[in-house]
C-alpha cells in the first residue's frame, strides 16, 4: 500500500508541475497576444528611439521570441517576474508584501465558515426531516445564493455608516503610520470584522450542505447502531462515530473552498480596499502594469494548483483505498 500511495502522489505532483508549466505558457502567450507592448506605460511621447530600445533591453523585449519564452519560464519557476513598469520595483517584492494581508484576511474567514458550516451540518444531518433541519437547509441555500459583494455592501451600510461600529474598509486607519502593538492588533481586528463576516456568512453554507448530506448517509450505519448499543450518549455517537466518518467529502470541499476564496480575492479586496494580492492585481491592470498583473495571476494560479494537490494528499491520508487511476 505504501508503494501504491507513493506512486499515486508522485503522479499527482508531476501533473501539478505540468499544470503550472501550462499556466506559465498561457500567460506568456497572453502577454504577447495583447495589443501594444508591456512597456507602453513607460514610453513617453518625447522619447527617442534609443531610449525606447534601452527600455526594451532592460525588460528583455529585444530578444527573439523563443529566447524570451525560455527566460520567462525559467524566471517564473523561481518566482522572478522582473520589474514593475508602474513603480520600477521588483515584482516579487510587491507580491510578498501583499501576500501577508491576503493571508491575514482569508485565514480567519476560512476557519470561521468551515467550523460553523461543519457544526451546523452535523446537527442538521443528524436530525434529518425535522423542522430545524428544514429551516437550516433553506437558510443555507438562501445564503449560498447571495452574491458576496451584495452582502458586503449591506454589512458596510448597517455597521459602518448607520451604526458606526466598524470601519468600512482598508487594513489600518488612514493617515496613521505607527501604532503601539495593542493598538495595532485592535485596529486590525476592527477593520477585518466586516470582511471576515461577509465571507463567513456566505461561505458557511457550502460545508454545511455537504456535511448535512454525508451525515444523513451515516445516521443508519451499523457502527452507529453498535455505538448506541454500547451505551454512548447521543452527542458522543453523533460527533465521535457519525461526524468523524462523514468528514472526507467536507475535507475535500474545504481545500477546494480555499481555492475559491483565493480566486474571489479580487472582489473581496477591491470592495474593502484591502491591500492584498487581489487589489494589487486590479491596480496593476488599471495602471497597465503587465508584469505585475501576470505575476499576480500566476501566483493565484499556483496557489490553487498546490491546494488541489494537497486535496489529493489529504484524501489518501484519510482513505488509503483511494489510488490514482484505480478503484476505491
Amino acid at each position: 500500500m505504501v508503494q501504491i500511495t507513493g506512486r499515486y502522489l508522485l503522479r499527482r505532483v508531476a501533473i501539478s508541475v505540468l499544470t503550472v508549466y501550462v499556466l506559465a505558457t498561457l500567460l506568456f502567450a497572453l502577454m504577447h497576444a495583447m495589443p501594444g507592448s508591456p512597456i507602453d506605460a513607460l514610453i513617453g511621447p518625447g522619447m527617442t528611439t534609443e531610449q525606447i530600445e534601452n527600455i526594451e533591453q532592460r525588460f528583455g523585449l529585444n530578444q527573439p521570441i523563443w529566447l524570451q519564452y525560455v527566460e520567462f519560464i525559467t524566471s517564473v519557476t523561481f518566482f522572478d517576474f522582473g520589474y514593475s513598469v508602474q513603480t520600477l520595483e521588483p515584482v516579487r517584492e510587491r507580491l510578498v508584501e501583499r501576500l501577508v494581508p491576503t493571508i491575514v484576511l482569508f485565514a480567519p474567514a476560512f476557519m470561521l465558515q468551515y467550523s460553523l458550516g461543519t457544526v451546523i451540518g452535523t446537527y442538521l444531518g443528524w436530525n434529518r426531516g425535522s423542522k430545524t433541519d428544514l429551516a437550516g437547509f433553506t437558510t443555507g441555500l438562501f445564503m449560498y445564493s447571495i452574491p458576496f459583494f451584495w452582502l458586503a455592501w449591506i454589512l458596510v451600510g448597517v455597521f459602518s455608516y448607520e451604526l458606526n461600529w466598524f470601519p468600512s474598509g482598508s487594513m489600518v486607519p488612514p493617515y496613521t503610520t505607527s501604532f503601539a502593538w495593542f493598538e495595532a492588533v485592535f485596529n486590525l481586528l476592527l477593520h477585518m470584522t466586516i470582511p471576515v463576516l461577509s465571507l463567513a456568512l456566505v461561505g458557511w453554507a457550502g460545508p454545511m450542505l455537504i456535511m448535512r448530506t454525508t451525515m444523513q448517509d451515516v445516521v443508519d450505519a451499523d457502527y452507529v447502531d453498535f455505538a448506541r448499543a454500547q451505551g454512548y450518549d447521543e452527542p458522543t455517537v453523533m460527533t465521535r462515530f457519525g461526524a468523524r466518518n462523514a468528514l472526507i467529502p467536507v475535507v475535500t470541499q474545504a481545500i477546494i473552498g480555499i481555492a475559491f476564496m483565493i480566486d474571489g480575492s479580487v472582489i473581496v479586496e477591491t470592495v474593502f480596499s484591502w491591500p492584498g494580492i487581489g487589489e494589487l492585481l486590479v491596480d496593476a491592470i488599471f495602471a497597465k502594469d503587465l508584469p505585475t498583473a501576470l505575476a499576480a495571476f500566476y501566483t493565484l494560479g499556483v496557489i490553487i494548483i498546490v491546494l488541489r494537490l494537497i486535496t489529493d494528499v489529504v484524501y489518501t491520508m484519510i482513505d488509503p483505498r483511494i489510488e490514482f487511476g484505480g478503484e476505491a
